[in-house]
């Protein structure tokens, strides 16, 4: 009966895979290894469906690994399949010796077995076809190709797979080739495809890529632009799906598959159409839809229980929040008290525990959702409803262009490059390629390096990347000043209003950037995107000026870090930062009824308790460091045994905020150690604040996956719910911070906006302290209107430069309080008496 039930299940598991609902389908495959053992056979027949299931959806590790755990459970043809399916991963991967081997592993079985369908018997030679095409080697394709079609075609039943295989792989071939013969073959191949499987499989979206690369070969854009946008409608109703479920892994894997949509899109548009507006709005869709789409589910997923609240929900988000403060703690303790391998089995235990409760997480979001929820769509349309008159939105985006029809030598993906869509409130989208994204990151990377020493003059570097990006962009943007930016990649780390212009400016003086994760953050408050779950609860939470134990043990060094806002975690220690106590003073002067903690009441575990305040303001050290994969720091000269002995892979446990006691940690099973990770920071209930300022060093930072964000405490606020978050770049100054937060906090309070109230404060302090490195760290991403909900516009009136110029040598000098009013309104008149330079419609 056992063996009826799997066998039935399996069936159904297949029906699930060739619809397209690859969740239903792994949520019973999973239910069925996980039953009462079920036969030898069986048992590897659902681990070889679900490597397939995987398989499918970008997650090649674990597919691999449960076809290999399938293999010795395997009989007969299903080993064989087993055999097949291992042989397309290996192609996926490019894993050239194990993917022959493979194809003579299948070949030694076909040779003995005798008795399988005629067609089994070509598939190692149309793999090998396949991988030949992928290579660039035509000649080599067309050869094996046309030997196989005179026998194999009419062996292959009318309505199935692997004929749609053959005519695909044809009809690729030919358009390489410049054949007038592959647009009937792509067709019948797609025709094949729909007949089989549910409308938005993955197959079926490849096929209409396909001929949408045809299409533009030839020459016809308009039938390009619609092929191409009917595979990007499908592919995005498929991946809202799919993104219901599993881990965060399983999501970022997803979405890698889902980007070579999207670059083929933007291919079609910046390579192939760079004047056709219906190109640039598809292009720019795909992005407005796609952009960050694994936090937003992610995101999704804890806000639908936190909506829900029941008692099973309430238990599984405890359960998860309770792993983060395990997984933290044991990353940022060490193997203090255990051997090192010890320590490293345990991370690893809790690192798998974290992704099983997150694959629960999703499965009950997912069937927690109606049955007839639907999303409503995200049109270029709805987003530029929502810009505010006098703005403009800007989508940075890191792509690789796609060229499946150039010369066989070229191959089909090319260097990753940067491009930039802008769109105002009314008229055209325009596209622009920025170039070599290579170039532009080497770029970023010198600038911030420059801005966060202030013994460097920046201006060359920032007139360098200016000119890379913000120049072509210009262009594009005529009139508006008010930038709403979503950046990408590297770009994520660089403050734009530290550019320089072809006037020698800063771009502060010129533009307003707020910053977003995507375009679609605009429609958050017009319904087409779910808003975050809940409404403030408290009032205005400030901690400061933690009591971070004693510094008897602080590792010796030339005093550098102190009063600095960072420390690195390898046996260091936290010098107290004065300057926040009279910070968190001057926050509670400005805002009426905040609490404030400081001393030993600012404990990681008082913020855990926190539910929902409506400002949020920590100021106190912070931390990023670097993958332990990647270089160190080469200004810190621990960072290299910081790396070894501190920290694994997780960005979100590399990344954080050190609060009381953060000094004395020690005990293996204390969870508040006083170092609160990104990790720990995601699982706190922030959905309802407006504002999390993090007056920290380095809190911006993170890891820059393109299209996804930055991974670190930028994510871990998002994930938790924060409307608006400012946040560092680089390591600041204890008493300059304290001053940009006063200033800050004084143009909240008279009703400024979050973003612009910044750029205020930035300003303010830019006249005394003018290097970039005291004013520019601090960036605002997120929602920019005042707390109230108004829209804020910039105002635009050009600041006298400092009688004292760049002071590209000064770090702290000059008078730590802000000038006076009277001053700044001298500087304004000054300023607005002077004309502007020619051209300033586009600045």
């Amino acid at each position: 009966m056992l063996e009826a039930t799997s066998e039935s299940d399996r069936g159904l598991a297949d029906f699930y895979i060739a619809y397209g609902d690859h969740a239903r389908a792994e949520a019973l495959l999973v239910r069925e290894l996980t039953r009462e053992q079920p036969s030898f056979n069986a048992e590897g027949m659902l681990h070889a469906q679900l490597a397939n299931v995987y398989l499918d959806l970008g997650d090649l590790q674990s597919a691999e690994e449960l076809l290999k755990r399938a293999l010795p459970l395997l009989q007969g043809w299903s080993e064989f399949y087993a055999f097949d399916s291992l042989a397309r991963l290996y192609l996926e991967q490019r894993a050239l010796r194990s993917f022959a081997e493979m194809l003579d592993t299948m070949r030694s079985f076909l040779r003995k077995a005798g008795d399988g369908a005629p067609w089994v018997y070509a598939l190692p030679d149309l793999r090998a076809a396949q991988l030949s095409l992928r290579r660039g080697q035509v000649e080599e394709a067309e050869r094996r190709l046309l030997e196989l079609r005179p026998w194999l075609e009419p062996a292959l039943p009318a309505q199935s797979a692997p004929r749609a295989d053959l005519l695909e792989e044809l009809g690729v071939l030919f358009t390489r080739k410049g054949d007038p013969g592959a647009e009937a073959l792509l067709l019948q191949a797609l025709v094949i495809r729909e007949r089989l499987f549910a409308p938005d499989h993955p197959a079926i979206v490849r096929a209409l890529g396909h001929l949408a690369n045809l299409y533009v070969a030839q020459g016809r854009t308009a039938v390009a632009v619609r092929t191409r946008e009917r595979a990007a409608g499908l592919q995005d109703r498929s991946a809202r799906a799919n993104l219901a479920r599993g881990s965060e892994r399983q999501k970022r894997l997803y979405m890698g598959l889902v980007q070579r949509d999207t670059d083929a899109t933007l291919s079609l548009h910046l390579q192939g159409a760079p004047r056709d507006q219906a190109a640039a709005r598809l292009a720019l869709r795909s992005i407005l839809r796609r952009k960050g789409l694994a936090l937003d589910a992610i995101a999704e997923s804890f806000a639908s229980l936190r909506r829900s609240l029941d008692a099973e929900g309430r238990a599984l988000l405890d359960a998860l929040t309770q792993l983060d403060a395990k997984l933290s703690t044991a990353i940022t303790r060490g193997p203090i008290d255990i051997p090192a391998e010890e320590h490293q089995r345990e991370v690893q235990q809790l690192e798998a525990e974290h992704q099983r409760l997150e694959f629960q997480l999703a499965a009950r979001t997912r069937a927690a959702r109606p049955a007839d929820a639907k999303d409503p769509p995200i049109t270029v349309e709805g987003v530029q409803a929502a810009i505010p008159d006098g703005a403009a939105l800007v989508e940075i985006v890191q792509y690789r262009p796609h060229d499946a029809f150039g010369p066989p030598v070229r191959p089909t993906w090319g260097k990753p490059r940067y491009a930039a869509y802008v769109v105002g409130r009314r008229g055209d989208v325009t596209g622009v390629d920025l170039g070599d994204a290579a170039a532009i990151d080497a770029a970023a990377a010198e600038l911030s390096r420059d801005l966060s020493n202030p013994e460097r003059d920046p201006r060359e570097r920032a007139r360098r990347l200016d000119a890379l990006v913000m120049r072509p962009i210009r262009g594009a943007l005529g009139a508006a000043r008010w930038v709403l930016l979503s950046p990408d990649g590297a770009l994520n780390l660089v403050p734009f209003a530290a550019l320089v212009d072809e006037e020698g400016g800063y771009l502060i003086e010129r533009a307003s950037f707020t910053y977003l994760t995507s375009g679609r953050d605009l429609l958050r408050g017009a319904g087409a995107v779910a808003p975050q779950a809940g409404a403030p609860r408290g009032g205005v939470l400030v901690i400061a000026d933690p009591a971070f134990g004693s510094l008897s043990e602080l590792a010796p060094d030339d005093g550098a870090t102190r009063g600095l806002r960072s420390a690195e975690l390898a046996g260091a220690r936290f010098p107290p930062l004065p300057g926040t106590e009279r910070e968190a003073e001057a926050v509670r002067s400005a805002l009426a009824s905040a609490t404030v903690l400081t001393g030993p009441s600012a404990t990681e575990e008082a913020l855990k308790r926190a539910q929902r305040p409506r400002v949020l303001h920590i100021a106190t050290h912070g931390f990023f460091l670097p993958d332990q994969g990647s270089p160190a720091d080469p200004t810190s000269p621990r960072g290299a045994e910081i790396e070894g002995r501190a920290f694994r892979e997780n960005p979100l446990l590399r990344s954080g905020l050190a609060l009381a006691g953060a000094n004395a940690r020690r005990s293996s099973s204390d969870e508040d150690d006083g170092i609160l990770t990104a990790l720990e920071i995601s699982s706190l209930d922030l959905h309802g604040t407006q504002l999390v300022v993090l007056s920290a060093c380095e809190t911006g930072l993170g890891e820059v996956p393109r299209g996804d964000g930055v991974y670190g405490l930028r994510r871990a606020l998002l994930l938790a719910g924060a409307e608006t978050q400012v946040m560092s770049l680089w390591k600041v100054g204890d008493m300059a911070t304290r001053d940009l937060m006063t200033s800050y906090y004084a143009a909240l309070a008279r009703g400024g906006g979050r973003s612009e109230a910044l750029r205020s404060a930035q300003l303010q302090i830019r006249r005394e302290r003018p290097h970039p490195h005291a004013w520019a760290g601090f960036i605002t991403s997120g929602e920019g209107a005042a707390l109230d909900g108004r829209q804020v516009a910039p105002s635009f009136a050009r600041v006298a430069a400092s009688p004292r110029g760049c002071a590209c040598a000064a770090g702290e000098g000059g008078p730590s309080a802000p000038p006076a009013l009277a001053a700044l309104a001298a500087a304004l008149v000054l300023a607005a008496r002077k004309r502007w330079p020619r051209g300033a419609g586009n600045w």
